[in-house]
Parts: C-alpha cells; structure tokens; sequence
C-alpha cells in the first residue's frame, strides 16, 4: 500500500511493528490506546488505505478516536471494488428548492446531493446534504474556514461521502471525511470550565475559586512521569475531590476520568514502550 515498503501495512500483520508505531506518533497518534491502534490496523487492511499517505486517518475527539479518509480516500475504495460506476451531480439548492448544477450566489447552499451509480443498480444512490448539518459556526455564528469561502465545495464533499457510503456500505461502513466532521471538531474544541463555590478548609492548595479543567488538563499532557502526574494531583486534590454539585458532576467525571488514563498511559510507555 505504501510506496515505502518499510511502512508498507500487510493483511498479514497483527498490530502495527516499531517503524509504524513510529510513524504513527509522528502523524499525532502517540498516546493512542492499543485497542483504538488495532482497529485503526483493521479499517487500513479493510480499506487498502495508506495511512502513512494520509488516504486514512484516526483523529482524537475529546478523548474518543474516529477513523477517517479523505474524499480522494473514498473514492479509491468505490473505484477498486470494480462495482463503481461513475456519479451524477453535484447538485446544490437554495431555499426555493430549485436543484442547479452550479452555485452561484454569495450565500451558501441551503443542501447539495450526489448520486452514485453503482453496477447492477437501476438507479443512482443518491445522498442529500444539508448545511445546517454540516458546516461549522464561530462565536459569532458565521461558517468557520474553508466553509466560509466555498461553502458549495464542503457540501458537495459531505453529499458525495454520504452517496458513496450508501453504495458501498460494506467497505467505508464507519469511515468518515474531514469534512463531515469538522462540526464535531468546533463542539469538542470547547473549552470545559467550571466555576465552583468550595469550603475554605478543603481548598489548600489553590483558593482562587475559580478553577479551569481545561488548565489542569493541559499541565497533565506536559507531565512525562507518573510522579510528575501524582504531583500534579497533590495541588489540585482538594478541587478533584470536591464533591461537586449534579450538574457539574459531567465536567468533574471527564476530568477525573482524563487524568487517569493519562496516568494510564504513562505506566504503558514506561512498561512497553513500543506498544
């Protein structure tokens, strides 16, 4: 799959070998939980995709990992099924409903739709998508990067990986574009913060009542040793083990649950470095 053969993945292989992993943390994947490498290895084999040429990629959301292709990505694996029979369209639609093979006014499409025709079917599979589904908002409510320039070309993008999962189902199931999911990447970028009011003798080693998690994580990811973690948490322990209020006990879990793992995975590379 790969044009170096040393990073070449085999449907042979078990897990990723040394120069892989090696690769793979220089692509932003070190830390990645051996489960999620190994199904990472499994839609590479699945897909013929190269990782390394960046056709297929796993991306950490708020901690989950999900496997994604570029459209070029999914566009090889229709072509190489010998099943792909070509596409119709892009075709985008304003509010009026009216279909039109170009977009030309400066407001973005209200939805596009692609169909892909596949052999052995009567008619195109067609995929429909619609902006408001798709395209990222800022703080101030507008369309965030590529969206806010060619807005018609994302959209086009979403209809096609849609039309094109839909016809090949069994070989891009659960494999997602860039595109598709940069809604999911504004929403997890969020910042976590919570405000709490704490008793003046719990709260030692910090008495600024206002603590961000998103800080404490930060200061974790710089931690490189499990003692450096359990420092970490000796300063906060009397924010940690506050017992929050209900509606806070999400952003108290998450953060608690965050520090662990990452504990976790420091115990891993000192333990099995190459895993």
């Amino acid at each position: 799959m790969s044009n170096n053969a040393a990073l070449a993945v085999t449907n042979e292989q078990a897990f990723w070998h040394d120069k892989q992993i090696a690769a793979l943390n220089q692509l932003g994947l070190q830390g990645a939980p051996k489960g999620d490498l190994a199904v990472f290895l499994h839609f590479a084999q699945r897909t013929g995709l190269d990782p390394f040429a960046r056709q297929i990629y796993m991306i950490n959301r708020g901690g989950r990992y999900t496997i994604q292709a570029s459209i070029d990505g999914l566009r090889i694996v229709a072509q190489r099924s010998g099943e792909y029979a070509g596409q119709v369209g892009p075709f985008w639609c304003g509010t009026d409903g009216e279909w039109t093979d170009v977009w030309l006014e400066s407001t973005p499409p209200i939805a596009s739709k692609v169909g892909v025709n596949r052999k052995g079917f009567t008619e195109p599979l067609w995929a429909v998508a619609r902006f408001d589904s798709y395209c990222p908002l800022g703080k101030d409510n507008k369309p965030m990067g590529l969206w806010n320039k060619m807005a018609d070309v994302m959209l086009a993008k979403c209809a096609e990986s849609l039309a094109l999962r839909k016809a090949f189902p069994n070989d891009l199931s659960g494999i997602y574009t860039a595109e598709e999911m940069e809604q999911a990447d504004v929403s997890s970028q969020a910042p976590v913060i919570a405000t709490v009011e704490l008793p003046a003798q719990q709260f030692v080693a910090n008495d600024d009542l206002t603590v961000d998690l998103r800080k404490i994580l930060d200061e974790a990811d710089k931690c490189d040793s499990v003692e450096a973690l359990r420092a970490l948490y000796e300063r906060h322990k009397a924010y940690l083990e506050y017992k929050f209020k209900p509606t806070e006990n999400d952003d108290f879990t998450t953060l608690k649950s965050e520090i662990l793992m990452k504990r976790a995975k420091l115990i891993l590379s000192e333990v099995a470095p190459n895993v």
